[in-house]
């Protein structure tokens, strides 16, 4: 049997968005494993049948929240776009906003870091985390070839093994392990520092 999808429009994304964020919700606080349809559902204040109807699988779902996670929970208040002409100001604004992030809002790192565990095992999700790693790969190659062209940033770098070397700085900051204090004050300082051009 062919299950239905919800027609597009302004009350379908409505609830659509309304759902994303129960499941968020729910996923935080159950963790990926223990978030629930039906919980979900209800927290939504819908039907097990009604959330079929628009996400058909839970892979649909955590696919939306795991867009939701990044897009609206992480990204969306660093106001990047404010900075995009220059990488290296956007650089610096991601990089002090997650950490900000991290210590006020943990919950959704914490789902992420799940995230990235449970795609070693998930496919649905290894594709998932991938898109979206593949995407702040190039986002942040981007900003660093333009530092260059600008002169701001090293000629001698090979700006996507920085960019990835940036990558695991970021996820291992936000995962926040125990450090000692004042480890991480100059974060964004020192990273200047290193790629900053000799000229």
């Amino acid at each position: 049997m062919t299950v239905k999808r919800a027609k597009p429009g302004p009350r379908s994304l409505e609830r659509q968005e309304r759902l994303v964020a129960a499941g968020y919700r729910a996923m935080v606080r159950s963790g990926l494993a223990g978030a629930r349809t039906r919980d979900i559902a209800a927290e939504a204040g819908i039907t097990v049948a009604t959330l079929h109807y628009y996400f058909p699988t839970k892979d649909d779902l955590v696919r939306a929240v795991l867009e939701h996670t990044i897009r609206e929970r992480m990204l969306a208040p660093l106001r990047l776009d404010a900075d995009w002409e220059d990488g290296l100001a956007a650089l610096r604004t991601m990089l002090a906003g997650l950490q900000r992030q991290a210590e006020a809002e943990p919950g959704h790192f914490r789902l992420l870091h799940e995230m990235v565990w449970t795609s070693h095992e998930d496919p649905v999700i290894h594709d998932m985390i991938a898109e979206t790693h593949t995407d702040w790969h190039q986002t942040i190659t981007g900003w660093l070839e333009a530092g260059r062209r600008e002169g701001r940033v090293r000629g001698d770098l090979d700006t996507r093994t920085v960019a990835t070397m940036i990558m695991y700085i970021v996820m291992g900051m936000v995962m926040r392990p125990p450090l000692p204090a004042g480890a991480g004050a100059h974060l964004s300082d020192e990273l200047d520092r290193l790629l900053a051009s000799f000229d």
